[in-house]
């Protein structure tokens, strides 16, 4: 009723405003006192004038006043002797008039309306936001809200590994494969295992941002060595920006690029992803999709042919002999998506509008995916070249000197699901949920064998069904199951299975939030673990099935800021390649234990910021894991100009224990395990100066500022080295409007 009361009074407003207009007209155009003889063209009775106006019925008509009809418009003409000029406005003038002045007064009412993002998808509290992100699901499109990179402690790190874990195995230059230190963070590729080194820089459907803000935002980053020698540089470029056109629609453009010339001869790495995405919210609908792009260039030297010349400090890092010096790698992957879903609400009681999680839904929704992947590597390895032949144990299957290995994935997959929410959003049982996909895959690699057959792809498909329920109770407690199981296919008879679930306490302002979660599963080895060829590796196998167990548990404080993670691992039949890089299976059964410490201390304005990684392998010759890595920053922090000016001063370290670190395999482009070598128990030292000024975050970092002490073997990866002493460089700075 207040709607309807609101609405009556805008038509009484307006339809007095219509009134007030003719009136003025008419009055312009009857005689008057000291008028003179302007004189506008009299309406005749016959003449009307038609009001636009949702109020007044569609038939309804205006008259004009008609006191001047019986004059002769003739005469009027006639009349010479006026000292102004004649006003003549028609009948079609006057009703323009009217209608531009209606417009011009809806437009101002629109103007003066603030724009609010009407939907019962998101709570009321994020819709007030400057902005909010969030990413989704590929299976039901559930929101999950992220927490935007503010400060300058997150921007701080350029490499991903610095922000999400302790420490990690990779190529020492930014950009290149990385592998995390925590079993629990490492990231697989199930289509294509050759892009698993490279997802950490990047962003999958399901781990993509999209933004919801109020004003356009946009974000510039720069990491890099900018005052360094050419052949050392290191460029870590982010462009972000965002806008919505609506409150409802949101449009965003990302570009990140990781890359440096290296520390040691031909491993120049450039790595690309440049995204579009776009989202929608409706009241009901709410739709995200994007193209995401990944491209990785790099230059593959094998690592360091001797390791005697590393101990030696007097040496540049560039004179050290490599393994290879013509080989380089080409990653790509090229991924559209979308995933949407629509809600259809069941009121039972009659009301005006429903509200954020309010009454009975169903939603309906569908989620697309098509990717595709591709891997080249090429090297030139002359007969003479002792040292580069051995790297790949002598194995030369197509060409004695020349390698030009290929591989490519395709995946299309298409979800249909159906959510019912039986009672509200906030309930012990919100949501149950059920769906069905449909895959298709294709996977080519090169075979000799395909001369005389022609060029033939693998394809495949896969059917499967899958299930999930979750609920809530208040702020206090919730939960969440999901389960899959393939019907056909490749993957037929595979599953997954598992739950979570969060306690929240609130004797904190933050509270304090327990959770635990479980998930158990079972598959097929991919594709390209039971059948590969190239140059350097062949393989044909037919691997069992893989199964795994995995427990985790999380204590969360935030006003302590404290984290406390524990994770175990029951793994049998796991997939692994052994020390001459060709893939194996482990038949029996191993375990995984990790504890994870994030505790912050602040001792007036001294800051101890302390990460701590415990780890157990039962086979460390299959995952091969530190028992302990730890990831320490002390700093001063201090206000130089208040509330414009905030300085950090100090370093940052990292250290782990000894053990096989693996190494890799520029043709496979993979790491795999070794026993011959064991790298650790080398501290890793950057002092920094860590400024944030305004909005802007900058730094200047001296990185392995303790290079040589208390020895100089400091590898990445076996063979392959951190970065030597430099100045590195870093500015993050946002660009929005309050």
């Amino acid at each position: 009723m207040v709607e309807k009361k609101r609405y009556t009074g805008y038509y009484i407003l307006q339809t007095a405003i219509v009134f007030i207009i003719i009136s003025a007209l008419c009055l312009v155009n009857s005689p008057a006192k000291g008028a003179g003889n302007l004189r506008l063209l009299p309406l005749r009775l016959q003449d009307t004038i038609t009001v636009a106006d949702t109020s007044v019925a569609a038939d309804t008509t205006i008259v004009a006043d008609t006191t001047l009809a019986a004059t002769d418009s003739l005469s009027m003409a006639e009349d010479t002797t006026n000292a102004f000029p004649q006003v003549v406005l028609t009948p079609k003038e006057i009703r323009r008039k009217i209608r531009d002045s209606i417009w011009a007064y809806k437009d101002s009412i629109i103007r003066a309306t603030p724009r609010l993002l009407e939907t019962y998808i998101f709570n009321d509290s994020i819709k007030n936001q400057r902005m909010f992100l969030w990413k989704t699901d590929g299976y039901f499109n559930k929101q999950q809200q992220l927490s935007p990179d503010t400060t300058y402690n997150d921007n701080f790190n350029e490499l991903p590994y610095k922000k999400n874990d302790v420490d990690a195995v990779y190529l020492g230059v930014s950009g290149s494969a990385m592998q995390y230190l925590n079993y629990f963070k490492r990231e697989h590729s199930a289509i294509f295992p050759f892009f698993t080194p490279y997802m950490p820089y990047t962003y999958t459907m399901e781990s993509m941002p999209f933004y919801n803000v109020k004003s356009p935002y946009t974000e510039l980053a720069y990491w890099g060595t900018l005052l360094a020698n050419k052949q050392m540089e290191e460029t870590n470029i982010k462009f972000l920006h965002t806008q919505n056109f609506t409150p409802s629609f949101n449009f965003s453009i990302l570009y990140k690029r990781n890359g440096a010339s290296g520390i040691l001869e031909n491993e120049k790495t450039d790595n690309r992803t440049f995204a579009i995405t776009g989202n929608y919210i409706g009241k009901r609908y709410v739709a995200q999709g994007g193209y995401i792009f990944s491209r990785v260039k790099r230059a593959e030297n094998g690592g360091v042919a001797d390791l005697s010349m590393v101990m030696d400090t007097v040496i540049d890092a560039k004179t050290i002999p490599i393994t290879l010096d013509d080989a380089d790698t080409k990653v790509k992957r090229n991924t559209i998506f979308i995933t949407h879903s629509y809600g259809i609400p069941f009121n039972f009681k009659k009301r005006d509008s429903l509200g954020y999680g309010e009454g009975t839904m169903a939603y309906i929704g569908h989620t697309g995916e098509y990717s595709v992947y591709t891997k080249l590597y090429n090297d030139n390895i002359s007969r003479s070249d002792s040292i580069g032949r051995a790297l790949y144990n002598n194995a030369f299957y197509i060409n004695p000197t020349i390698s030009a290995d290929s591989a490519r994935a395709m995946n299309f997959e298409n979800r249909f699901f159906l959510r019912l929410q039986p009672w509200a959003k906030e309930a012990i049982v919100s949501k149950i949920d059920a769906g069905i996909g449909l895959q298709l895959l294709n996977f080519y690699n090169f075979n000799p064998d395909y001369f005389l057959s022609g060029n033939k792809n693998h394809s495949d498909h896969n059917i499967y069904l899958y299930f999930g329920a979750s609920g809530t109770l208040k702020k206090y407690f919730a939960w969440e199951g999901f389960g899959k199981y393939h019907l056909s296919g490749y993957n037929q008879n595979d599953f997954r299975i598992g739950g979570q679930m969060r306690f929240s306490a609130y004797p904190l302002p933050k509270g304090i939030h327990l959770s635990a979660k479980i998930d158990v599963s079972q598959e097929r080895p991919n594709y390209f673990y039971n059948n590969y060829y190239s140059n350097h590796y062949i393989w044909n196998n037919d691997f069992d099935k893989t199964t795994e167990t995995r427990i985790e548990g999380k204590l969360d404080i935030p006003d302590y800021k404290m984290e406390l993670f524990f994770g175990y691992s029951l793994l049998k039949n796991n997939i692994f390649l052994d020390s001459l890089g060709n893939a194996a299976q482990n038949g029996e059964a191993m375990s995984v234990m990790t504890a994870y410490l994030r505790k912050d201390f602040r001792l007036w304005k001294f800051h101890l910021d302390h990460k701590i990684l415990f780890q157990l392998s039962s086979k460390n010759e299959i995952v091969p894991l530190p028992k302990l890595a730890l990831n320490l920053r002390y700093y001063l922090e201090a206000p130089l100009v208040k509330n414009v000016l905030t300085a950090q001063l100090g370093v940052e370290a990292t250290f782990n224990t000894k053990y096989n670190v693996p190494a890799y395999s520029p043709a496979l482009g993979l790491f795999y395990n070794q026993q011959s070598e064991e790298y650790g128990e080398n501290p890793y030292l950057d002092v920094f100066v860590n400024l944030q000024w305004k909005r802007a975050s900058i730094f200047v970092k001296y990185v392995n500022a303790a290079q040589n002490w208390p020895e100089s073997d400091y590898f990445s990866a076996c063979r392959y080295l951190k970065p030597q002493t430099a100045l590195k460089f870093g500015v993050h700075w946002p660009f929005y409007v309050k």
